[in-house]
C-alpha cells in the first residue's frame, strides 16, 4: 500500500513581511508627492515667465509707434535729447480686463543727461478714443490695460518704449534686479515677477533695471502731469471749453526734457 507523502515548510524561503504593503504604499505616495512638486514648480515657472513678453502690451506699443504724433507747439523746439519713456500702470489686479486702475505714471529717462523724471498722471485724465470722450480709468476698467497705451501716448505726445503693469509700486524692486543674470531671473526675482506684466523680455527688463539703478530711484525728479482745459472748435470757429482736463503736451515735453522754449 503506497505511503501518503508528507508536506514540509521550507525554512530557506523568506516569508512576506506584513509591512510590505504599507512600505509600498508609502513609496507610491512619496513618488506622487515628488511628481506633484515637479509639476507645480514647472507651472509656477511658466506662470512667472508669462509675466514677461506680454503680447497685448507689445501690440499696443506697435500701434503707438505707428501713430503720428504732433510736432512741438509754437514757441517750443526739440532738445535732441534721447528720451526713453516707460508707462507704469498700477492696478488692483493683473487681469486682462475688469481690474481698477489705481495709479498711472510715466518714467522718462534722459539718456543724454543721465537724469530721469517720474510724471504722475491722474487716473481720471480725459481722453478721446474713437471720437468718444472717456477717462483713463474708464478705459482701463472697460477695455483692459493694453487699451490705455496708445491713447495715453498720443495724448502725451510721447512714444512709450515699454510698459509695466503692476499691483504695487515696483520701481525699487526693479532697480534691485541690476546685476542679475537673465537665465536665473525667474528664480531670483519670483516675488517681483509675480506682481507685474510687461512687454519686456528678460534681457530688456534687466537693461531697464540697470538704467534705473544707474540713476537711482531716490534721484528721480517727481512731478505732476501738467494739465490744460480741453476745448472744442465749432463750425463757426468759436472755441469753447468742455470742462475736462487733458495733458498739456508742450509743458509735459519740457518736464521730461524732450522740448525747450524756443
Amino acid at each position: 500500500m503506497p505511503r501518503k507523502r508528507e508536506r514540509f515548510e521550507r525554512t530557506d524561503v523568506p516569508e512576506p513581511s506584513p509591512r510590505r504593503s504599507l512600505i509600498g504604499a508609502v513609496v507610491a505616495v512619496a513618488a506622487l508627492v515628488v511628481m506633484a512638486g515637479i509639476v507645480m514648480f514647472a507651472w509656477n515657472r511658466a506662470t512667472l515667465e508669462s509675466r514677461m513678453g506680454d503680447r497685448s502690451l507689445a501690440g499696443a506699443l506697435s500701434e503707438l509707434s505707428a501713430s503720428s504724433l504732433a510736432g512741438p507747439a509754437d514757441g517750443y523746439v526739440e532738445t535732441g535729447s534721447e528720451i526713453n519713456s516707460t508707462l507704469l500702470l498700477t492696478a488692483s489686479s493683473l487681469d486682462a480686463q475688469g481690474a481698477s486702475l489705481t495709479a498711472a505714471r510715466i518714467l522718462a529717462v534722459n539718456a543724454t543727461t543721465g537724469t530721469a523724471t517720474l510724471v504722475n498722471v491722474p487716473t481720471d485724465l480725459a481722453l478721446t478714443v474713437d471720437e468718444q470722450p472717456t477717462t483713463l480709468s474708464e478705459l482701463f476698467s472697460g477695455q483692459g490695460y493694453a487699451a490705455c497705451v496708445a491713447p495715453l501716448g498720443r495724448a502725451a505726445g510721447l512714444r512709450f518704449g515699454n510698459v509695466i503693469l503692476a499691483t504695487d509700486d515696483v520701481l525699487e524692486e526693479a532697480a534691485q534686479l541690476a546685476g542679475s543674470d537673465a537665465e536665473t531671473l525667474v528664480k531670483s526675482a519670483s516675488g517681483f515677477l509675480s506682481k507685474i506684466r510687461t512687454n519686456m523680455d528678460a534681457p530688456a527688463l534687466l537693461s531697464f533695471a540697470e538704467a534705473l539703478a544707474g540713476i537711482g530711484v531716490s534721484n528721480l525728479a517727481v512731478v505732476d502731469a501738467p494739465l490744460t482745459a480741453e476745448t472744442i472748435t465749432d463750425e463757426a470757429g468759436a472755441v469753447t471749453e468742455t470742462g475736462r482736463q487733458v495733458l498739456d503736451q508742450a509743458q509735459l515735453g519740457v518736464a521730461v526734457g524732450r522740448l525747450a522754449a524756443a
